[in-house]
């Protein structure tokens, strides 16, 4: 199992689609890295990830739900 342990978001106010509805959709960059201490060799490759902000509302929301439950667990125990 690979060990991503940092996880940055990118937004470029310059990046966006113009759709012929007048609809724009920007997408957002989730960039996830291995521990930066580790030598280039033995890090595992970036993964990047474009979604759109609907999507990333779905994400937080369930990053959120995962925290609360993971804390209510670590109080019970």
């Amino acid at each position: 199992m690979s060990s991503y342990c940092e996880v940055d978001i990118h937004l470029d106010p310059d990046q966006f689609e113009d759709y012929p509805n007048g609809i724009r959709i920007h997408d957002i960059e989730v960039i996830f890295t291995d521990d930066p201490e580790l030598p280039s060799w033995r890090a595992v490759a970036p993964v990047i990830c474009a979604i759109d902000a609907r999507r990333a509302r779905e994400v937080a929301f369930e990053l959120l739900m995962a925290a609360e439950t993971a804390e209510q667990w670590e109080t019970v125990r």
